[in-house]
C-alpha cells in the first residue's frame, strides 16, 4: 500500500474504532507497514475520531521519524515489535476496549466457547503487566505474534490485534471485543465468579 492510501485506510479505522467503542479520549494507535518498509503511525495525544490524514507520522522500519516536528504515539515500540516478528503483517491495531480491558485485569486470556469467536477469531494470547509504551511491553507481546497469535490482551492495559490489511486488525479487535462482552454477561447470568472456567 502507497503512502496515500494507507493514510486514507488510518483515518477510516479510526473512525471505526472510534465509533465502535474500542477507544476513547486519546487512547489508541494504528500503524501500517508500506510497501517500501516505512511505518505509517498514528500520533501522540490525538483522538482517532478526528484524525485526519496529515496528523499520522511516517517513520522509517527502526522508527526513526520522517515528518519533523511531528511525535508517534508513545505505543511505536509496539508497532515495531509487531512488525519484526513476522513478515506477513502489515497492519497493527491498538485499542482498549471495555470488556477487553476488564479481562486483562484478571491476567487471563477471555473464553471463545461462541462459534464466532472460535471459528473466526481465532486463539487469544494474554501477557503479563509491562509498562505502557515500554520496549519491555513490545517483548512480549512480539513473542506471542511470533507464534502466529494475532489477538493479544495485555494485562491491565489492552488490546493489539495484527493483520495483513487493516480491515483484518480491525475486525479481529472488534470481534475480540464482542466475544470478551458476550463471556462477561454471560458469567453474570450464571452467577459465576470472574475465576471459573464457563460450562
Amino acid at each position: 500500500m502507497d503512502d496515500s492510501a494507507a493514510r486514507d485506510e488510518i483515518v477510516r479505522y479510526g473512525r471505526a474504532l472510534w465509533d465502535r467503542r474500542l477507544v476513547t479520549g486519546t487512547s489508541g494507535n494504528i500503524s501500517v507497514r508500506l510497501d517500501d518498509g516505512d511505518i505509517l503511525v498514528t500520533p501522540a495525544g490525538t483522538s482517532l475520531g478526528s484524525l485526519l490524514c496529515e496528523h499520522i507520522v511516517r517513520t522509517d522500519r527502526t522508527g526513526v521519524v520522517r515528518d519533523r516536528g511531528r511525535h508517534p504515539t508513545s505505543e511505536l515500540p509496539l508497532h515495531l515489535a509487531a512488525y519484526g516478528a513476522r513478515a506477513d503483517v502489515a497492519a497493527v491495531v491498538h485499542s482498549h476496549p471495555t470488556f477487553c480491558v476488564v479481562w486483562s485485569k484478571l491476567e487471563t486470556t477471555l473464553p471463545r466457547d461462541t462459534v464466532g469467536a472460535s471459528e473466526t477469531l481465532g486463539e487469544v494470547a494474554c501477557t503479563p503487566y509491562r509498562a505502557p509504551g515500554s520496549q519491555e511491553l513490545a517483548e512480549i507481546t512480539a513473542v506471542e505474534f511470533a507464534r502466529g497469535i494475532d489477538s493479544v490482551i495485555m494485562a491491565r492495559h489492552g488490546l493489539s490485534t495484527v493483520g495483513a490489511c487493516l480491515e483484518d486488525a480491525f475486525m479481529r479487535s472488534d470481534l475480540a471485543e464482542e466475544a470478551a462482552r458476550i463471556a462477561y454477561f454471560c458469567r453474570l447470568a450464571l452467577g459465576e465468579t470472574a475465576s471459573r472456567s464457563p460450562r
